[in-house]
């Protein structure tokens, strides 16, 4: 059976290629501007265009229900802004309280121009679930202008580099994954990638 999986529209961002894309790795996806009833799907993805402050506004009101969410082990997806919602802080127009779901803030690119936009080598650091067979550099399509740049701990298995920069490109830490890139907008790598949290958010292929 298809995983049902609740896409969260909290007021910023085209969510619309986000739900076509997870539809196409096979999942049934729902755009919603609530977390009323996010106990009737299998996994929830916080996508990602906007500002922190204007996210969090939206997203303190249902942090009980992610919570709940997340304490059952099913997963969440977060995307460009959604990796960055993870965390304690954020610099952007702040500093700004995060969902605090990860350890870290989130701080300003150095590296010009801003927002960073385009193609960038993605590089593998350490194993993760939602990578697998993805373990060789690849490219992935990124907007954004704030990044967490603690590559070193654990949760980070990718990263990429800009301007002499080096930031988390995807956060793992079951039943949290989160890609600082679009997937919906990264060609075929970013479908095998959503392809993989749909088999996630299915109870499908989990190691132990």
């Amino acid at each position: 059976m298809a995983p049902r999986i609740l896409v969260f529209k909290y007021g910023v961002g085209n969510v619309f290629s986000v739900k076509a894309a997870l539809e196409r790795a096979g999942a049934l996806a729902d755009i919603k501007d609530s977390l009323e009833d996010i106990e009737d799907y299998d996994a929830l993805v916080l996508p990602g265009v906007g500002t922190m402050p204007a996210a969090m506004r939206r997203l303190t009101a249902w942090r009980g229900k992610v919570e709940r969410h997340l304490e059952k082990r099913k997963p969440l997806l977060g995307i460009c802004l959604g990796l960055q919602l993870l965390f304690e802080e954020s610099e952007e127009l702040g500093p700004t309280p995060g969902l605090g779901l990860l350890p870290g803030r989130i701080e300003k690119l150095r590296a010009k121009p801003l927002p960073h936009i385009g193609w960038n080598l993605v590089e593998p650091m350490r194993p993760s679930e939602l990578l697998k067979g993805l373990e060789k550099p690849f490219y992935a399509y990124y907007i954004h202008s704030y990044a967490y740049k603690g590559v070193e701990k654990p949760y980070v298995k990718a990263h990429t580099r800009v301007g002499g920069e080096v930031f988390a490109a995807v956060v793992e830490k079951p039943p949290l994954y989160a890609t600082q890139f679009h997937p919906e907008r990264s060609g075929r790598t970013g479908a095998s990638i959503l392809s993989r949290f749909v088999e996630i958010a299915g109870g499908r292929g989990l190691e132990d």
